[in-house]
């Protein structure tokens, strides 16, 4: 690096410290500005100190846990709890009939989690976590494509992860 390529750097670097320091208040957001903007959206609003606790507590469950973060079955293990209670009366007239064929819709911009909940709210698979471990298993996750899909509620896990995948998946 020569001189002249030198100065031309440390010019560039004067410039943007200069331009930061006048331009950082401007943009600077004020903290009573942000949380009129979440209470007006009735999101929830967490200080700091709360969130620090949460996060604690967090690691300390985590932390006497055995499994790993990672695995899926942890992610959705709330989902299939809640899930579980709202689905329950479906089973339970399932039960009494026939299987049915019911008509399920993948959109854009879901995941393979957003598409075990439905799958699991519509009564087509039993657990989010095995359908989510079976569908990694095959990494048919990358996959799975938008569209309505005829699917029966007595189908495993295999034969939905094949039909929304559209045969991609073995």
């Amino acid at each position: 690096m020569d001189k002249h390529t030198a100065r031309g750097l440390a010019i560039g670097f004067f410039f943007t410290a200069i331009i930061l320091i006048v331009f950082k208040p401007i943009f600077v957001l004020d903290q009573e500005t942000v949380t009129s903007y979440l209470e007006d959206n009735n999101l929830v609003v967490i200080s700091k100190e709360e969130q620090v606790n949460m996060e604690q507590s967090d690691y300390s469950t985590q932390k006497g846990n055995d499994s790993s973060v990672n695995e899926p079955t942890q992610m959705v293990a709330d989902n299939d709890k809640e899930l579980a209670k709202q689905v329950s009366k479906d089973n339970q007239e399932k039960k009494e009939s026939k299987p049915e064929d019911k008509i399920f819709n993948i959109t854009e911009g879901m995941v393979s989690s957003d598409v075990a909940y439905e799958l699991k709210k519509n009564g087509l698979i039993k657990n989010q976590g095995e359908f989510i471990k079976t569908l990694e298993s095959k990494n048919g996750a990358k996959y799975i494509q938008i569209g309505e899909y005829k699917l029966n509620s007595s189908m495993s896990n295999d034969e939905i992860i094949t039909v929304i995948t559209r045969n991609r998946v073995a």
